[in-house]
This record gives C-alpha cells, structure tokens and sequence, in this order.
C-alpha cells in the first residue's frame, strides 16, 4: 500500500504546479489588447454643403466649424456638426487659413487678417508690400511665410507687428516646417536653409540637387524629397547628410509616424516605409494613383495602428496600415478635390472626422462608420427560456 504524501510535500508539489501554469486559480488572464488600424475609413456622409462659390484654397478645421476660402473674396464658416453655414466675412485669399491659439489667420493679398472662429470678428490686421509666395505658417508666438523674391518675414501672432525679416537669397513655394527651435526652407534654387525662430538667424543651408518638395521634421531629421528621384534626411541641428534613398520617381513628399518609420510617395505609384534613422527600408506598396498631395499619418499607441493617408490625382483617398503598408480603406469623393482633405486625429463616435472640399464648390462632412457603433436589431427569441414550465390553472364556476 503507497504511502500518504507529507502534507508539506504535497504544499511543495501545488506551487511548483500552480507556477507552472498547470492549474489556475481564480480569474483567468485576462486576453492582450491589440489595437486595431486608425479606423479613418471607410466613412459614411453625415452632411453635404454647397458653398456660396467656389473654393479658391483648401481649408481648415477646428473642433466646432470648417472655414474655407471661397472665390472672389470671402471666408466662410461651417458648423462642422451639421454644415449649416455659422457666419462669412468679405476676405480675398488664395491660401489655406491657419489656425493657432483660438485665433484664425486669413492672407489676402497684401494683408493678414486675424479674426475670431466663433464670429469671424477682426482682432486685428496688418498689411504687406511684397506678394506672399509660400503658405502662411505659425512656429511658437509667430506666423512666418516668404515673400517675393525670397524674404521671410516672421509677424507677431498676438497682434500682427513684424518681429524679423530674413532675405533667403531665391523664392520658395512650400511651407516652411519647425522643430520649435529653427524653421526649415526648401527653396527653388535646391538648398534646404535653416533660420532661428526666435530672432531668423541662419543656422546652416545646403545644397542638394533637383527641385525639392514640402519638407518635414521627425525628431532630429529633416527629410525632403526632390526630382531626383530622392529622398533625403539631414540632421537638423548641424545641416549634415544622414542619408539618401532612391526611389523609381519624383518624391512627391513625407510623412513620419510613432514607430521610428518615415513614409514617402513618389511618382513610380509606390509608397514607401523607411527606418528614420537609417534609410533602411521597411516596406513597399504600389499604390493605384499617382500621388499628388504628401502623405499624412494619424494613430498611434495606446488606442490604434497607424494609418498612412494618401491623396491620389484622381482625388481618391486611400488608407494603409503603417506596419504593413497593407489597405486600410478607400473614400472616392463625388468630385475632384481641393486642398488636402481634412481630418481630426482624434476620433469620437458619431462625430465628423474628415471634411472635403471638391473644386465645384461643395463641403462634405463624413464620419468613420466604425465609429458610428450601431445598436444590435431586435430579435423574437428563438429558443425557449430557461425555467419550468407551468402548466396553464383551469377556471372552475
């Protein structure tokens, strides 16, 4: 007859057990959240607006309206919720509005015009000699833009007073891009300059080859495409060459995400994902339009994947996954499109998340349908319910 096992070898026995994962005791584990692509699209149209005219820039948007440049001479303002048009006032412009610290920065023609989003009411104006090249841009407490034939002038946010001019010696038609620390040009001559936000001292410039396209900052690179058929990174502190990379196209532009990966489109159809720091390429993905617009990325850990929006010439918005470069989802606007589609990084169900503005003078307002969380449908019960059953009580008189 076999022996009882000494309770303190049988206690040993139950945690070696236990450790192992032989037995569970209490709650299971809980099962690893993995979060899901940025869910941009596909979207459903929540509303569809016809502008008083057409377009004659592309817009911007804020949590509450969309405000839009309309031919020949006004901005107006829609409630992003609905559409419904909020207010518009009589100002000229060919560029896009920016919007900073509650405030919205309209250029005319020989004007910059700061009003307020709520009622469109002017907070203040001030006036410039040259034509204005580039779009508008705020870096920090300034807005800076290039004027004809390539000065840079830097103006107050706060109430429009020059703080410094900067002559960069050729013109430039991208927006300058900051680090917080120095803004960076790509002009048309083929130099990438660098000046000091605060007082537009130069930093470094350097000459590259090809037309060169909208650049971008990631941390301590700055990355820019040309017609070359390359993509470079700088270090932005010094100016430095860190690396190139050769595509079978013009880069149109680029994008960098979370995940130390830069994303670039260029004209063979293909978007790329390359190591931020390296060059080295992590994916390749012909895409089924030529590209006309930069990348964007939206997402991001804890809640969601990357996603990597691309703007093709057909007007076609297409969406991929960043680790992957595998699709995301596809919106075909019912027109051509007008400026980059505008789109807010942080989604809210039943929200609008993306405004487009088609050059035939309508504004559509779409929202993610997996955002949109519909309740399950009523069901009659299919299968009897639990519990005994009663037999029915006989009336007697």
């Amino acid at each position: 007859m076999a022996r009882p096992i000494a309770p303190t070898i049988f206690a040993l026995l139950l945690v070696i057990t236990v450790a192992g994962g032989g037995v569970c005791l209490g709650a299971e584990p809980k099962a690893k959240f993995v979060p899901q692509p940025f869910p941009l699209l596909p979207a459903d149209q929540a509303w569809i607006a016809t502008l008083d005219g057409s377009p004659s820039a592309g817009g911007v948007m804020d949590a509450d309206r969309v405000y839009i440049p309309i031919q020949p001479e006004e901005i107006q303002a829609l409630d992003r919720a609905t559409g419904a048009k909020v207010w518009k006032r009589n100002i000229e412009s060919a560029r896009p509005p920016v919007l900073h610290d509650d405030v919205l920065f309209v250029a005319a023609s020989d004007e910059i015009h700061a009003l307020d989003p709520a009622t469109g009411g002017q907070k203040w104006r001030t006036s410039f000699e040259k034509p204005m090249i580039s779009p508008l841009v705020s870096s920090g407490e300034i807005l800076v833009a290039v004027f004809d034939p390539g000065d840079v002038i830097a103006f107050a946010a706060d109430d429009g007073r020059t703080v410094w001019t900067r002559a960069l010696g050729a013109a430039s038609r991208h927006a300058p891009v900051s680090d917080g620390t120095r803004l960076f040009f790509a002009l048309d001559d083929s130099r990438i300059v660098a000046l000091a936000v605060a007082d537009g001292a130069r930093a470094w410039e350097l000459k590259l080859d090809g037309m060169l396209s909208q650049p971008s900052v990631a941390r301590d690179r700055v990355f820019v495409g040309s017609t070359n058929n390359s993509l470079y990174a700088l270090d932005n502190e010094k100016g430095r060459l860190a690396w190139r990379w050769r595509s079978g196209g013009d880069v149109v532009g680029e994008s960098a995400g979370l995940k130390d990966r830069i994303y670039y489109a260029s004209l063979d159809n293909v978007l790329r994902a390359v190591n931020r720091g390296s060059g080295n390429q992590q994916w390749i993905r012909q895409i089924a339009t030529r590209p006309v617009l930069p990348p964007r990325t939206l997402g991001g850990e804890p809640d969601y994947e990357e996603i990597v929006v691309l703007v093709g010439v057909t007007s076609e918005i297409d969406a991929f996954v960043a680790k992957d470069g595998l699709p995301a989802g596809i919106y075909v606007p019912p027109s051509d499109l007008l400026g980059a589609p505008l789109i807010d990084p942080e989604l809210k169900p039943y929200r609008v998340a993306m405004v487009v503005i088609t050059r035939d003078g309508r504004a559509i307002g779409l929202r993610p349908t997996a955002m949109n969380l519909p309740e399950p449908a009523n069901t009659p019960f299919t299968t009897e319910l639990p519990g005994r059953r009663l037999e029915r009580e006989r009336v007697t008189r």
